[in-house]
């Protein structure tokens, strides 16, 4: 026989990772557009140039992996395949990791940060375009959180879903720098971003949860607290 429901949205702690991210990359985003580039950022685009190889291949593959086209499709798949097990709203919380992409622009516009000065640069992006934070690296941690989160057991699934945010968010700010086309700063600031954006969209998600059910009205199956027996 089922007991009391109880909570297990974590709200207090997804409030606190939004807080913590998202402080910091305003202050990041202040400094990168007042005070830098840094000179030891210089010497790391350097030093992570791909090379022809193995290793400049999967680079390669992992930037364009992360290209806006191909990361929609990622999206959708990733949308629908967690729709069919936990239903629409989980399906719509994925969705909308997407759109980080549009925080991350309207970031670009307001700091004004200049790529590095790279053959890649010239020729993915011409003269005029800004560069923190990384775009492909908001994107990338902010799905991998926001998948990690839906369906990870309740009691590991924020802890896991940041581990996994800054995991990629290593991996896709390499293969970004190693290309030549941001700065390493851009990538910290791309994954902060990045799991800001999963804090304040899961917070607002299970806000929108409790008052569902606080009116009396069924949980999304995907964001149902757990029943103790």
């Amino acid at each position: 026989m089922s007991g009391p429901r109880t909570s297990t949205s974590g709200r207090p702690q997804l409030l606190a990772l939004a807080l913590l991210t998202l402080i910091p990359f305003g202050m990041l985003a202040v400094w990168a557009r007042f005070w830098s580039p840094a000179p030891w950022e210089a010497g790391i685009l350097g030093a992570l140039a791909l090379q022809p190889g193995l290793g400049g291949d999967v680079g390669h593959a992992i930037n364009t992996l992360g290209n806006l086209p191909v990361w929609a499709i990622v999206v959708t798949v990733a949308a629908a395949l967690i729709g069919a097990a936990r239903g629409i709203a989980a399906a719509v919380l994925v969705a909308l990791s997407f759109a980080s992409d549009l925080a991350a622009f309207l970031v670009k516009l307001l700091v004004e940060r200049d790529r590095p000065e790279t053959a890649a640069v010239e020729q993915f992006f011409g003269t005029d375009n800004f560069s923190y934070p990384s775009g492909h690296t908001v994107r990338a941690t902010a799905l991998v959180a926001v998948v990690l989160w839906l369906v990870a057991p309740r009691r590991w699934r924020l802890p896991l879903a940041v581990a996994g945010a800054l995991v990629c968010g290593l991996v896709m700010g390499y293969a970004r720098v190693a290309l030549g086309v941001h700065w390493p700063t851009d990538t910290i600031g791309g994954t902060l971003l990045g799991i800001g954006w999963f804090a304040v969209s899961a917070l607002v998600a299970t806000a929108a949860r409790d008052a569902t059910r606080g009116r009396g009205g069924s949980s999304p199956r995907d964001l149902r607290p757990e029943q103790h027996r």
